[in-house]
């Protein structure tokens, strides 16, 4: 494996994010919102560093999620390979250079990872019905991890890969 800006950046940022899960994340629940780092993490860096991500970091996250949280064990683990995977390939295909084309997929991956996991934890018996999970953990989680993902991304794009943002056309000062 090799020591880049981007794998550096990654392992502190993922170490932050479980941290942040762990320590910050029930201090700041409004009612049964509780924020989701990891997720915020895993896909803002899946859009930042597209080429770059793999399944490693969103898994290792996912699981370290699930064996704290108390949900299914392997639940999160799946949807975050599944979800960074088809963000970060959604990006490649889609990149425009534009800002709308990233947070636009960042918000729908966010909503994917969050009903995904809801469907998860009804399927594997969490002992409520699906229109709950929906209306009091996944909606109001899935507006929590998006405000945070929008918050992180301007900051992972210029800490991972170091590049300003801008809008087309406009050229870019070194």
């Amino acid at each position: 494996m090799e020591l880049t800006r981007e794998t550096v950046t990654a392992l502190i940022g993922a170490v932050l994010a479980v941290l942040l899960q762990i320590i910050v994340a029930p201090a700041i629940a409004l009612f049964a919102a509780v924020p989701n780092f990891i997720v915020a993490f895993c896909l803002v860096r899946s859009v930042a560093t597209p080429g770059h991500g793999g399944p490693v970091i969103p898994f290792v996250c996912g699981l370290i999620f699930d064996l704290v949280g108390g949900g299914p064990v392997g639940a999160m683990a799946f949807v975050l390979v599944l979800v960074t995977f088809l963000a970060s390939r959604l990006y490649l295909a889609l990149d425009n250079d534009t800002l709308f084309m990233p947070v636009a997929i960042l918000l729908a991956s966010t909503v994917l990872a969050e009903v995904l996991y809801g469907i998860a934890v009804v399927a594997s018996g969490g002992g409520v019905s699906l229109g709950e999970a929906f209306l009091y953990r996944t909606l109001p989680c899935m507006l929590y991890d998006c405000v945070i993902g929008l918050l992180l991304y301007p900051i992972a794009i210029r800490v991972m890969v170091g590049k300003p943002l801008g809008q087309p056309g406009t050229p870019v000062l070194r």
